[in-house]
């Protein structure tokens, strides 16, 4: 009898990597901080009063989700399971909000989480299928920073790296988001096989996952930077790498043309961008908008929280030039300085998929300079927290 699929190659490859005590560590890392959110996320949902979230102040469609997992939908996740449930088309929905919003607002949220989460309900429901692809795709991210740190810096060192890399990504400040119903973890994966498989000048495979990793996020299209300066350092390898360039182009036009034909703006996902979070101008633009919102302590473009993130991204920049290869640090700063041109609405968020930024702490942390990452790693870790119990509570908070 001839063995299936799954017994032939799925099962050997888990074991393979399960051998690895790096990557078992990491495994048990994802569960124990998982666990240590769902636990806060339902204390704070039962005994937390309830946020805009909650009251039907912000978008919310009737669904009948246990704790357990209504815990994780919050905010931009009640977009993707509209987009899910509803298509793009959904203004009929939209006009029923308690919020005025456009029937194009929907394009600000880039199609490939919510088609994979409306493949996935049948079999899940949305939710769950949410869940699903966000902690599959966080662990594959786990994985892929592990591999990208060793073909880095050799199997020594960048092992060390690479499991304080994923330790990093796993007590990051807005980590809830990578196991949400966000489309955060998808891209993050994605981005970090883009530059994975380019290493190996996989060319061809990093330009497909880079038309992936575009239809997931906007700021997809900024890994055409990384892209050109691994094809440059390797052009003598590889003659024809500069076409994995098209698979952004590819992604990104596709879905202009959609957005065209369905909402008669090629730039719908833009001007949604620039109604809700200000038109772009120059970098530090955010700063300014900080100050003309009136600071508080966490909120929209006024976040002193988001703030101390920025400044924080802005510090390290240096050091990411001075330490690592220069598709990463360039690919670093195009991500910090970007969302900086218009609004600190979201930036930790946004920022929390820039993976190069994990592989400095984790080399900083590999080098044996460890009292301030474990200083940071703890309050991280502890605004992790408070940050699920609000969100869970429905509190926006990023």
């Amino acid at each position: 009898m001839t063995p299936g699929f799954g017994e032939n190659t799925v099962q050997p490859v888990l074991r393979n990597m399960l051998r690895d005590p790096v990557v078992r560590r990491l495994v048990v890392f994802f569960l124990l901080t998982r666990a240590a959110l769902l636990g806060v996320g339902l204390t704070a949902y039962e005994f937390l009063p309830p946020g805009k979230g909650l009251t039907g102040d912000n978008l919310r469609f009737d669904r009948e989700t246990p704790a357990v997992l209504d815990i994780w939908a919050r905010w931009d996740s009640e977009w993707y399971l509209l987009i899910a449930e509803n298509g793009y088309d959904s203004g009929n929905v939209l006009s029923e909000s308690a919020l005025a919003y456009e029937p194009e607002d929907t394009a600000g949220f880039f199609p490939l989480y919510p088609a994979l989460v409306r493949a996935l309900t049948p079999l899940t429901g949305p939710v769950a299928g949410g869940l699903l692809i966000s902690n599959l795709a966080l662990m594959a991210a786990l994985l892929l920073i592990l591999g990208l740190a060793r073909d880095l810096w050799g199997e020594r060192f960048g092992s060390r790296a690479g499991l304080a890399a994923g330790a990093a990504l796993l007590v990051g400040p807005f980590t809830l988001f990578h196991s949400a119903v966000y489309a955060e973890s998808l891209f993050l994966a994605l981005s970090l096989a883009v530059l994975f498989l380019a290493r190996r000048d996989r060319f061809a495979w990093a330009g497909l996952a880079a038309a992936f990793a575009t239809l997931s996020r906007p700021f997809g299209a900024l890994l055409v930077i990384p892209l050109i300066i691994e094809w440059w350092q390797s052009r003598h390898r590889s003659r024809w790498g500069w076409t994995s360039i098209f698979g952004i182009g590819i992604g990104l036009g596709l879905y202009m043309l959609y957005c065209y034909g369905l909402f008669g703006d090629a730039l719908a996902f833009v001007d949604r961008q620039n109604r809700w979070r200000g038109a772009m101008g120059l970098p530090g633009m955010a700063f300014l908008r900080w100050w003309q919102a009136g600071p508080t302590l966490h909120g929209a473009h006024g976040s002193t929280v988001e703030l101390a993130v920025a400044l924080a991204f802005l510090t390290s920049l240096p050091m990411a030039f001075r330490r690592l290869r220069p598709s990463l640090a360039f690919y670093l700063a195009a991500g910090v300085l970007l969302p900086l041109c218009s609004s600190l609405w979201s930036f930790g968020r946004i920022t929390s998929t820039l993976f190069p930024i994990y592989l400095l702490l984790g080399m900083t942390w590999a080098e044996g300079h460890r009292r301030w990452p474990l200083a940071g790693a703890t309050i991280c870790g502890l605004f992790a927290l408070v940050a699920m119990a609000l969100f869970a509570a429905g509190w926006w908070v990023g």
